[in-house]
């Protein structure tokens, strides 16, 4: 039997895809808002990982910027 790929809620780190799916957040918004520097974004060369303790925790602290986030919300102006 091969190995069984991991569950995004016991990865350390994820893809950008991941971390939309993980958190149900829209996919232009966040790859626009991560051009911005963040203290959870890590570089593999050009490519840009996700610390997913980090994440949470800024999303914990911060719960409008992950509402501002998520599919299906329109940004209040």
């Amino acid at each position: 039997m091969g190995m069984r790929p991991a569950v995004l809620e016991q990865k350390d780190i994820l893809a950008p895809e991941e971390a939309i799916r993980h958190f149900g957040l829209s996919q232009r918004k966040f790859y626009r808002w991560l051009k911005k520097p963040h203290g959870f974004v890590a570089f593999y060369g050009k490519r840009k990982l996700i610390l997913r303790a980090d994440l949470e925790q800024y999303f914990r602290q911060h719960p409008e910027e992950k509402e501002a986030l998520e599919r299906g919300r329109r940004k209040k102006a």
